[in-house]
């Protein structure tokens, strides 16, 4: 799977999956990863399906996603004043089974997600830090500084 309009800090790489008639071992990251920077917490979030959470942004973490169940659309925007993708729009879609994939997301850009399952989907993070409340920022789906409509 290719990021469309590549963002500056943006990656996505194939997740290695053993699967056999019983079920499936889902790789997620390894501490050798070149992706993985420092552990800070994981946590889930569970996402009804067609359901869109968003838009934020982590002014200090840097984010490892994987969908271990269901589909999802990422979305992120770029508005980093030093960026050379400023003003970018990335989507991804990762799911659990034609597109396990990891999606590296660098500190400072946007980003909101749907469930593309009729039931729900369920999205792994791995941060580099403990989550502190003053470390992000919110907006609406509607916000008129992301050029994106859901």
């Amino acid at each position: 799977m290719k990021v469309m309009n590549k963002i500056e800090g943006l990656n996505l790489r194939p997740l290695r999956q053993i699967k056999d008639h019983r079920g499936s071992v889902m790789h997620f990251i390894r501490k050798d990863a070149s992706e993985f920077k420092e552990f800070g917490e994981v946590y889930f979030s569970k996402i009804n399906g067609g359901v869109v959470k968003g838009w934020k942004l982590h002014h200090r973490i840097s984010q490892l996603f994987c969908i271990p169940f269901g589909i999802v659309k990422i979305v992120i925007y770029d508005d980093r004043p030093n960026s050379s993708t400023r003003g970018t729009i990335a989507e991804v879609i990762l799911d659990d089974d034609a597109n396990y994939n990891l999606l590296s997301i660098p500190p400072k850009v946007w980003y909101s997600f749907k469930s593309l399952s009729t039931t729900y989907s369920l999205l792994a993070n791995v941060i580099n830090e403990i989550h502190a409340q003053d470390e992000s920022e919110t907006d609406t789906l509607l916000s008129s500084k992301i050029p994106y409509s859901w």
